[in-house]
């Protein structure tokens, strides 16, 4: 038995672990509430296309879920398209501090 572990340690930032590409191993990498709503969508979804692409969706959330600070990050660039500033990808990726009236 190996002291060593499952996953190896990331070193650099916006490293993630790799997620399986399961139903399993993206349910395993989900928060709880987004799991429950995962599998209940498994369970509806037609073999085929539609669960290919569910699962191709969720396998992404699974893997960006890892990104530190991704959420509050998401809800301001909302909050900020919402108040009908522009914001663009760049921005998104520095995840930088977004003030109202810049363009």
């Amino acid at each position: 038995m190996s002291a060593e572990p499952l996953e190896p340690s990331l070193s650099a930032p916006g490293q993630v672990h790799r997620v399986p590409r399961t139903i399993k191993g993206i349910a395993e990498w989900l928060p709880e509430e987004k799991e429950a709503q995962f599998l209940r969508e498994v369970m509806d979804a037609q073999i085929g296309p539609e669960l290919t692409n569910l699962l191709a969706g969720w396998h992404a959330e699974a893997m960006f879920g890892q990104v530190p600070g991704r959420e509050e990050r998401r809800a301001r660039t909302i909050e900020e398209m919402r108040a009908g500033r522009k914001v663009s990808l760049e921005e998104i990726k520095a995840g930088r501090r977004f003030r109202s009236g810049n363009v």
